[in-house]
C-alpha cells in the first residue's frame, strides 16, 4: 500500500484526490493547504488528516509519496523539500518557471534517490496515446505536420487569481499551451526552430501577460507543427482541444469541446483516421479517465519499485524550454533556435 499526501486542495489537487481514492493500492493519509477552511473541507471529504504546512506533514506522517499541487511559483522549493525528506514526488505541470529551478529539482531528486513524475497528462490521455501509437506503427507513413489546439475561457479557479499573473504562472504559454508543446515533443522529438505570435496584455483583461499564442515549430526530425492555445475567451466559449496529424498516407484527427474546464472531460469524441484511399476509420480508444491512468501509473511504479519512464522531470524540462522559447519569440517578434 502506497501512503500518499497531497499538497494543495484546489481544483487539480481535488482531481488527483478523487482518482487516488479509487486506486486500490493507494492510501491518502493527509492533505496540506494553507487555507484552513478549504483544506479541512477536502480532508473531511476524503476522511483523512489535515495540515496547514508542509513541515508538520513531513515531521509527523509516515509517507511514501507526495503530490505537489501548489501554485507553480512554489513548485521548486516544495519539490526540493519533499525530495530532501526522501519522499517520491508527483508534481503538477509546469514543473517550474525557469530551467534553473528545474535543474535544482532534478538534482534534489537524484541526490535523494526518489522517484519523480510531472503531470503532463496528455501522455496518458487515451486519444493522444492512440494517435501516437498509430504514428509510431508506421501504418500511415511518415508524419509530416502536427496541429494542436487548446482554448479556454479566462480561468477563475486559481486561489487569489495567481494563475493570471505571468510572474507567478508563466501565463497562458507556460500554464496552458505547454500541454500541447509537451505532446508534440513526445510525438516528433527534439524541436529546433520556434516562431510564435500572440495576444499580449489586451486592455479588456484585468491581468497582463500573454493570453493567446500560436507557435510554429520545426523539429530536428524534419516534421513541423503548429500549436494554438489561450485563455482570453469569455462567456460560454467551450473548452476546446483539437489534435490533427498529417502523414504520408493519411490524417489522424480528434476534435473535442466540453464545458468551462476539464471537469466535463467524460464527454467523448471519436478519434478519426482519414486514409488517402478514401477510407475512414474510428479506432477503439480506452474510455478510462486520463487523470486516473496518470495516477495509477505513478502509484504502480512506486508500489512495484519500477522506474518512472513516462512524464519524467526531464520531459518537464524539455516542455518548459520550448514554452519559454515560444514566449520569447512572441514577445520579441523573432525566430528562436533551441540549439
Amino acid at each position: 500500500m502506497v501512503k500518499v499526501a497531497v499538497i494543495g486542495a484546489g481544483f487539480i489537487g481535488e482531481t488527483h484526490l478523487n482518482n487516488l481514492n479509487e486506486i486500490e493500492n493507494a492510501n491518502i493519509v493527509a492533505i496540506v493547504d494553507k487555507v484552513e477552511k478549504k483544506g479541512k473541507k477536502i480532508a473531511e471529504k476524503f476522511n483523512t488528516k489535515y495540515y496547514t504546512n508542509l513541515d508538520d506533514l513531513l515531521n509527523n506522517e509516515d509517507l511514501d509519496c507526495v503530490y505537489v499541487c501548489v501554485p507553480t511559483f512554489l513548485h521548486s522549493e516544495v519539490v526540493r523539500r519533499v525530495a530532501n525528506a526522501g519522499k517520491h514526488i508527483f508534481c503538477e505541470k509546469p514543473l517550474a518557471l525557469s530551467l534553473k529551478e528545474i535543474d535544482k529539482m532534478i538534482e534534489a531528486v537524484k541526490v535523494n534517490k526518489v522517484k519523480s513524475m510531472v503531470g503532463h497528462v496528455l501522455r496518458f490521455w487515451p486519444e493522444y496515446v492512440k494517435a501516437k501509437e498509430l504514428i509510431d506503427s508506421g501504418k500511415l507513413g511518415r508524419p509530416l505536420h502536427g496541429y494542436c489546439e487548446r482554448l479556454a475561457v479566462t480561468p477563475d479557479w486559481h486561489e487569489g487569481n495567481w494563475g493570471l499573473n505571468e510572474k507567478y504562472s508563466g501565463g497562458a504559454a507556460v500554464d496552458l499551451h505547454i500541454h500541447d508543446l509537451d505532446y508534440l515533443i513526445w510525438l516528433f522529438g527534439r524541436p529546433y526552430i520556434v516562431k510564435a505570435q500572440g495576444v499580449y496584455n489586451p486592455r479588456n483583461l484585468e491581468h497582463g501577460g500573454l493570453v493567446h499564442i500560436a507557435t510554429n515549430i520545426e523539429f530536428a526530425s524534419g516534421a513541423s507543427a503548429l500549436a494554438e492555445g489561450g485563455w482570453a475567451f469569455r462567456g460560454s466559449f467551450p473548452f476546446t482541444m483539437i489534435l490533427r496529424i498529417l502523414c504520408e498516407k493519411g490524417t489522424v484527427e480528434w476534435v473535442f469541446r466540453a464545458g468551462k474546464n476539464i471537469e466535463e472531460r467524460d464527454q467523448k469524441a471519436a478519434l478519426t483516421i482519414y486514409k488517402n484511399d478514401g477510407s475512414i476509420n474510428t479506432p477503439e480508444v480506452d474510455k478510462t479517465d486520463a487523470y486516473f491512468l496518470e495516477c495509477k501509473y505513478f502509484i504502480d511504479c512506486i508500489n512495484n519499485n519500477k522506474p518512472i519512464k513516462k512524464a519524467t522531470f526531464y520531459d518537464g524540462r524539455a516542455a518548459l524550454e520550448l514554452a519559454l522559447a515560444s514566449l520569447e519569440s512572441a514577445k520579441e517578434n523573432k525566430i528562436v533556435k533551441l540549439y
